[in-house]
């Protein structure tokens, strides 16, 4: 499939995922980055416009710039948004937790603080939350448990990232959000590629040998990790650590598309 067929089975799989579910509204956090933008998009063209709404949920770490491409998304899709900033909600737990923060339990608070109000809104609402997470990051476990892994679809989660910048180009999301380097922003000056260690298309190479060797089922499971190696070396090693390190979060993603 191009990346037009794509774009348009995953409309079309999302209209028929919320017509079996019986709800007609969504909601999302829209980050101004791809993924919640082109996810924003997919819902608008999938249940209307009129049924989207996004959470814009910023906090200090956060770049000036994102909110604004954030609203601007919005702006253009002609959907509800709506801005919380949720730096004040970090201080109950600082102040009444009797034990020390370290950094994962610092940065992992921020997306399951994003999920608890975007579950809020959903239920007094009476909506589904639409996940952002694409198939780079599935595979991975490059996201935070119980936070932007939990959700109600994820339209993305078939679609690796390097998919999720073509489809995007022809979708017709703004150029500045396509052209931003992807973060996470629960860090300050944190980018995706230096957290990973390497590019998207260098990670997304190796996953589609991983998936292609598994479905194939040609080979044992050493057999596929020392072809893998001996293919693309120490970057291969880093995934394969990565994957078998976060396997414990990998089933929380389970509705996608195809």
């Amino acid at each position: 499939m191009n990346s037009e067929e794509k774009y348009k089975k995953i409309v079309e799989c999302t209209r028929e995922f919320f017509k079996k579910q019986r709800f007609h509204k969504a909601v999302l956090g829209l980050s101004g980055g791809i993924d919640s933008s082109l996810t924003a998009k997919i819902a608008v063209d999938a249940i209307g416009k009129e049924n989207v709404t996004g959470l814009i949920l910023p906090e200090k770490t956060n770049r000036p710039e994102s909110a604004e491409y954030a609203k601007k998304q919005a702006e253009e899709l002609g959907i509800k948004a709506i801005e919380i900033n949720i730096n004040e909600f970090f201080r109950p737990f600082w102040k009444f937790l009797p034990w020390e923060q370290n950094r994962a339990s610092k940065t992992n608070i921020k997306p399951r603080l994003r999920m608890s109000i975007l579950y809020n809104y959903a239920n007094a609402h009476n909506t589904l939350v639409l996940g952002t997470s694409n198939k780079t990051e599935i595979m991975l476990g490059y996201f935070t448990k119980h936070g932007d892994g939990a959700t109600d679809f994820t339209p993305l989660g078939n679609l690796f990232k390097t998919e999720v910048f073509e489809i995007a180009k022809n979708a017709g999301i703004s150029k500045k959000i396509i052209e931003r380097k992807p973060s996470a922003e629960l860090e300050e000056g944190q980018t995706d590629e230096e957290d990973l260690e390497m590019s998207y298309k260098k990670i997304d190479k190796i996953l589609k040998d991983i998936e292609n060797q598994t479905f194939k089922k040609s080979l044992s499971k050493t057999e596929m990790e020392k072809e893998l190696k001996e293919k693309f070396g120490e970057n291969a090693e880093k995934i394969l650590k990565r994957i078998k390190e976060n396997k414990h979060k990998i089933s929380e993603v389970e509705k996608i598309c195809f």
